[in-house]
């Protein structure tokens, strides 16, 4: 019934657009073999075998553990979409964005799993009030965002470690909801940018240790790459080196948002 009333859509008619889209998930698929055939960030977290590595080494075994994961995951969804629309049906995209192009614990939750995230806001947060209006707008959106991702853990797996990083991201979403909001007055000042970029930069550092957290390191491997960032006069130093990378990366991101919008593209993301 569905399918004799559906009326295809415009982008199930452009082949080359099509076409396109299956060679970047070809590409991801072999970027993916890439990764697991010469890169053995798996293999090293799920046994532990970390001692002794360097703070460079550890954040980057915690990376690409992120990277295979969102992989692993782009893969089929990509997958079925690209094979969707060689049947002429346009579902939604599951990841509108590259991982490592995030510098927003909210927007980046927006682009992850986008069809279960509007599920999620439509069935969920939405009928419980939402973000709320007024003096108890946020303490509405801290409680709601409480019970949406303790959902979403639970519906990963019944397990306290995913429990943990649900509440976890609550608690890291909360530096960006209030700066944002007290700081939003101060846009037109030519120093807003930066320290966009600043609050960008701590924002992801705490969604990876979060993510690090709940899917990759578990509890020891991320205490152990917290000890060898603060614990040591090199872990500091490269500390301090990579914010400064992330700094520069955030910039990069903003202005690739800019170029969107001045296309008339906003994915709010």
């Amino acid at each position: 019934m569905y399918q004799s009333n559906y009326h295809p859509a415009l982008s199930t008619k452009d082949l080359k657009r099509i076409l396109v889209y299956g060679a970047r998930l070809m590409f991801c698929v072999l970027v993916m073999e890439f990764l697991l055939h010469f890169m053995y960030v798996v293999a090293v977290s799920k046994t532990k075998a970390w001692e002794g590595d360097t703070p460079f080494q550890l954040s980057m075994l915690g990376m690409f553990n992120l990277n295979i994961i969102w992989l692993k995951l782009l893969i089929p969804w990509r997958l079925f979409r690209f094979w969707s629309l060689l049947d002429g049906i346009d579902p939604p995209e599951n990841m509108i964005r590259c991982m490592d192009n995030n510098y927003s614990a909210v927007s980046f939750w927006r682009s992850w799993h986008r069809s279960f995230n509007k599920w999620v806001l439509r069935y969920i947060y939405i009928p419980m009030g939402g973000a709320g209006a007024g003096t108890g707008g946020y303490t509405s959106r801290v409680v709601n965002s409480l019970v949406v991702f303790s959902f979403v853990a639970i519906w990963h797996d019944i397990e306290l470690k995913l429990l943990m990083w649900g509440w976890l991201v609550v608690l890291f979403l909360l530096p960006e909801i209030f700066a944002t909001s007290y700081f939003k007055r101060y846009s037109n000042n030519s120093w807003y940018r930066h320290l966009c970029a600043i609050g960008a930069v701590v924002n992801i550092w705490m969604m990876m240790i979060a993510n690090l957290y709940g899917f990759c390191l578990g509890h020891d491997g991320t205490i152990a790459l917290l000890r060898a960032f603060f614990g040591t006069s090199n872990g500091l130093i490269y500390l301090v080196l990579s914010s400064g990378a992330l700094f520069v990366g955030a910039q990069v991101m903003f202005e690739i948002r800019e170029a969107e919008k001045r296309r008339g593209v906003d994915v709010k993301c």
